[in-house]
């Protein structure tokens, strides 16, 4: 009986003992899974927020980038439109050309086109056709976009100045006795070279 009871206990302890054993291994195992799967986890979590943030910094970046260049060419294209707009209004006034003159009783050319860039634009160009070359990008006159300035002569020594308007046309105050209007570019009056103006 004492050996039936002492076996028994040992069995008890055992299995008490083996069922200790088995749950510590089993806690081990599963905290071990557990941390090698949070950390795999979050190393991959990790990788992907990266990835994510490296992403979301590049689509921002071009976004911006987009957005600027979208906006510097709204803004440019509108400032252009209210110059051709204003232009093409004026041709219809009957405006007289008067030397020197930079209003709507009448304007030379120079001042033409500086009274426009002032209303229309914001930009100010002086009242000289040198002065306004300065304000501008020059190229080829076969390269005018609506809005850019027409000049006539050597460059750093224009003699007249005008605005296209697009379609092969500017609006200019050409001499005295004609009002400012809209004429077409020909070979016999030629422009020399155009310019877009900054700003």
């Amino acid at each position: 009986m004492k050996l039936s009871k002492t076996i028994l206990s040992f069995a008890v302890a055992g299995a008490i003992l083996g069922g200790a054993v088995t749950t510590a291994s089993a806690d081990t195992y599963t905290n071990a899974g557990q941390n090698s799967y949070n950390t795999s986890y979050n190393q991959n979590y990790n990788g992907q927020t990266s990835s994510n943030n490296t992403y979301n910094q590049n689509y921002s970046g071009q976004t911006t980038t987009t957005a600027s260049t979208t906006t510097a060419n709204s803004t440019t294209s509108s400032k252009a439109d209210a110059v051709v707009s204003l232009a093409k209004q004026l041709a219809t006034q009957n405006i007289p050309y008067v030397w020197g003159g930079e209003s709507l009783n009448g304007m030379d050319c120079s001042g033409l086109t500086d009274y426009v860039y002032q209303k229309a634009a914001g930009i100010s160009l002086g009242h000289y056709t040198v002065t306004q070359e300065s304000h501008v990008t020059k190229k080829a006159v076969s390269a005018a976009q609506p809005g850019d300035l027409l000049f006539w002569g050597n460059e750093g020594a224009s003699y007249h100045v005008a605005i296209y308007i697009g379609n092969n046309q500017y609006v200019a105050a050409p001499q005295p006795g004609q009002n400012v209007e809209v004429e077409t570019i020909n070979s016999a009056f030629m422009p020399s070279f155009a310019g877009h103006v900054n700003g």
